[in-house]
């Protein structure tokens, strides 16, 4: 698990539309969690929710 790889998928899914889309596309939470880690990304619910954080107190929503 990797705080590290938790702020790259925060990153991936601001940036990267395609990606996004397939993420959120994937109905079943297990399945989209396989598809998540078969992309390289490991990382703990924790972690996930401290990087959105991150990601918004450096980038905010206008």
């Amino acid at each position: 698990m990797s705080k590290k790889k938790a702020e790259d998928f925060v990153e991936k899914m601001m940036n990267d539309e395609a990606f996004k889309d397939s993420v959120i596309n994937i109905v079943n939470v297990k399945e989209r969690i396989e598809f998540i880690q078969q992309q390289g990304f490991s990382f703990t619910s924790d972690e996930l929710q401290n990087a959105w954080f991150s990601m918004l107190i450096e980038k905010p929503a206008i």
